[in-house]
């Protein structure tokens, strides 16, 4: 501000009469700045001059949706207040200009988070029309915002991370790579990630790259409080474990199954399962395109035996994926989609030993503080090898440590469903086994 000096008699006065015009002033500038937006003004007051600049921001218009999906303009009314929650910004309507120049700008970031908007600026004189939608967040969203890094924990940030020791302390959510994306994954002393569907209780595993949340089914009841068991029985694996052929979750020349000869043991049990607790109500909200990986790649070969790759990523080198290995013969998925084998009529299967290892567990050492671990034994989908012509499949063991068994001995089935990246869930859960994230039917 720059005043010319004023006489000793006359300061008080004419004070007053600066005052009174500044504010006059003020006022007809804020209403003018729209059509008139320079970098600086001046007001002459009585015999003396302010100078001063216009904010390098200026939200000029803010509108906020009325009814949801309708993106007309008849639909939003001006606010002078950020609503507190459920909206977002539709960076389709919403735009900047720049001082003097009246081209509508689509590039300037804009964020809307509790309650506030962000815009990020790259000029001085920046005017902003901000429209916000109605919009409900997803469980997605929410878990994003709680991602640990790599320095509190998770495991590296690519597609083959090494993981080489337990994680049964700390309660972590990872980010990690599978075959369609980023894919958030629930590690170590989990205990806010579970999810209530009608009666029965399920774990979050991760949320997949293509946004379907991915789940291993923990009981009818909540077992964290009423000791109910975390699998719907047990089963062998296959009926026979005499052949190569009988690692496999399904194959066209497998003959044991009196329902479907190509099922394995386990796979006939979880449709049998299907078909009676899930199909009638919640089909329309689990996702078949997701899959489940029983990857029977061939590994390394010793004596009398021809690993299969699960084996040599968790007990050889250490290097869990995500990514299951020839997606066209091992990921099992519905015809709902163009990607892996396209096999299953029922979208459910098992978790795998990758899964397993990423949320902590590793070969040879308990870890009785894991999520996975329930104190009862069960199968994964991982083949592990066929010894001396005789079939074997990795599984968790009662304490989460990892084990290999023929494939006709008898463990517990614990169900994998994935569902669908915008299923609602019910406002206020927090994960937790007394607040279950609640699904909306």
């Amino acid at each position: 501000m720059k005043l010319e000096k004023l006489r000793k008699g006359n300061f008080i006065k004419t004070s007053v009469i600066v005052l009174v015009v500044i504010s006059v002033f003020g006022v007809i500038f804020i209403n003018k700045s729209k059509a008139k937006y320079r970098v600086t003004q001046s007001i002459q007051v009585v015999s003396g001059e302010v100078n001063y600049k216009v904010p390098d921001l200026n939200v000029l218009a803010l509108y906020k949706q009325k009814t949801e999906g309708d993106t007309s303009d008849g639909n939003y009314e001006s606010i002078t207040d950020v609503p507190a929650s459920g909206y977002k910004v539709n960076t389709d309507k919403s735009y900047c200009t720049i001082v003097g120049n009246d081209t509508q700008l689509k590039d300037i970031p804009m964020e809307y988070k509790d309650g506030r908007v962000s815009i990020s600026i790259k000029k001085k004189g920046t005017k902003c029309y901000v429209y916000l939608d109605i919009y409900e967040p997803t469980l997605l969203d929410q878990l994003k915002e709680k991602v640990n890094s790599t320095s509190e924990g998770c495991p590296a940030y690519e597609e083959t991370p090494s993981i080489t020791s337990i994680e049964d302390k700390k309660s972590l959510l990872c980010k990690g790579i599978d075959d369609f994306g980023d894919t958030y994954y629930y590690r170590g002393a989990v205990t806010n990630n579970w999810v209530k569907l009608g009666n029965t209780y399920w774990r979050i595993i991760r949320v997949n790259g293509n946004g379907s949340i991915r789940l291993i089914y923990s009981g009818s009841g909540n077992p964290a409080t009423s000791g109910t068991s975390t699998q719907i029985g047990t089963s062998k694996y296959n009926a026979s474990y005499r052949g190569e052929i009988y690692v496999k979750y399904m194959d066209d020349n497998m003959n044991n199954s009196t329902t479907n000869p190509k099922n394995s043991n386990i796979k006939q049990v979880l449709d049998d399962w299907y078909k009676t607790n899930l199909k009638s109500t919640y089909e329309s909200i689990i996702d078949g395109t997701a899959g489940f990986c029983n990857d029977a790649d061939n590994g390394s070969t010793s004596s009398n035996t021809q690993h299969y790759k699960p084996y040599d990523r968790i007990l050889i080198n250490k290097e869990p994926t995500f990514k299951c290995g020839t997606p066209t013969t091992n990921l099992f998925t519905t015809s709902d989609g163009t990607y892996g084998n396209q096999k299953l009529t029922n979208p459910i299967g098992l978790i795998t030993i990758d899964e397993a290892n990423f949320a902590g567990g590793i070969w040879g050492k308990g870890n009785s503080n894991n999520y996975l671990c329930t104190g009862q034994e069960y199968w994964t989908m991982s083949p592990s090898e066929c010894q001396n012509g005789f079939a074997h499949i990795l599984n968790i063991s009662g304490d989460a440590r990892f084990g290999i068994y023929g494939a006709e001995d008898a463990f517990g089935v614990r169900p994998v469903i994935n569902l669908k990246a915008d299923t609602q869930f019910k406002d206020g859960g927090d994960g937790t086994s007394t607040n279950p994230y609640t699904v909306v039917i």
